[in-house]
């Protein structure tokens, strides 16, 4: 029986991969895991280890990882496959069971040949993403397991610079008990886990936009230690006054919050903290930034100027 495990996050699908091969293999150890990515096999590679016996074990897992090629998703790197695996499934070695992972955040493709015969004959699992709240309970529990106490604002805030992101909360997390091992508060969590780097960008665009140039050339010298790419900072920093903009024009048109953030795709919240950090900004200056972003970019493309001195000199004389 053919398997399916999919989800957004790696982390996820690797935890339910080992999940289920405990739950397949419960009073028995005598089983081998055989690793392939798709991206550097064929399908006729996938078939031959699938029907090679295994001299150590009763049992064979063949786990092919980055099988992308489930999903509609368009890449060079996709295997191109036509009937060979498909007849395999049809007639399957017993002593091995193949398990396809998908880490990828579109879903799969029902026209697929392969996930229509595994749905009406294996077994395709989902990895969903957390919740809000969910998250806010995960995060509580596992500090709990651990036995370290930690106060519910260091909880939402974790969940904020995480930003649902398992990976990244987990290598954060190791950085804070490595830190402090107990009574966990909001200050050490600001004191030590990463903010995100939109997060860094914004507060970049609130000090210019409250004339605090100073403050905000710090923020960016210090994302340059963490060799961030000025190309990238000038395509969030865009996108963020781009959002800014927006919200600040259907404020001025008096819809309420929770319209303005159906029609921008993003929380109430968000648009109220903006709306009031934001409401005596001339949206003149936001066009001016970015214009003046957009030559920046389109001069850095050039090779007119260096990247990281445009950036500055664009702060400099926001």
């Amino acid at each position: 029986m053919a398997i399916i495990i999919f989800g957004a996050q790696n982390l996820m699908v690797k935890k339910q991969v080992k999940k289920f091969l405990t739950e397949s293999f419960p009073n028995s150890n005598r089983y081998n895991v055989i690793y392939l990515n798709s991206h550097n096999v064929t399908e006729g590679n996938i078939v031959d280890e699938c029907e090679q016996m295994s001299l150590s074990a009763d049992t064979k897992v063949v786990v092919v990882e980055n099988s992308n090629f489930l999903t509609a998703e368009r890449s060079k790197d996709k295997m191109i496959f036509t009937d060979v695996l498909l007849k395999y499934l049809k007639n399957e070695n017993e002593n091995t069971k193949l398990v396809f992972t998908v880490t990828y955040d579109k879903q799969l493709d029902s026209r697929n040949s392969i996930v229509k015969f595994v749905r009406e004959n294996g077994k395709i699992i989902e990895c969903k993403d957390l919740g809000n709240s969910d998250w806010k309970l995960y995060v509580s529990k596992y500090f709990e397991r651990r036995s370290v106490t930690i106060s519910q604002d260091a909880v939402n805030e974790i969940c904020k610079r995480c930003n649902g992101d398992l990976n990244i909360f987990i290598n954060e997390t190791d950085k804070l008990l490595l830190y402090k091992m107990n009574n966990i508060t909001l200050g050490d969590v600001e004191l030590i886990v990463t903010k995100p780097l939109e997060d860094n960008l914004w507060d970049i665009l609130d000090k210019l936009l409250h004339h605090k140039k100073a403050e905000a050339i710090d923020i960016y010298r210090d994302l340059l230690l963490k060799k961030v790419e000025p190309v990238v900072l000038i395509s969030i920093v865009s996108s963020s006054l781009l959002f800014l903009d927006r919200v600040l024009y259907l404020n001025s048109m008096h819809y309420n919050a929770y319209k303005i953030s159906s029609m921008v795709a993003s929380y109430p919240k968000k648009v109220i903290e903006t709306i009031n950090d934001f409401k005596n900004i001339d949206r003149k200056t936001v066009s001016k930034a970015l214009d003046d972003l957009y030559v920046l970019d389109k001069t850095i493309k050039h090779n007119n100027i260096d990247r990281f001195y445009g950036f500055e000199l664009f702060l400099i004389n926001f």
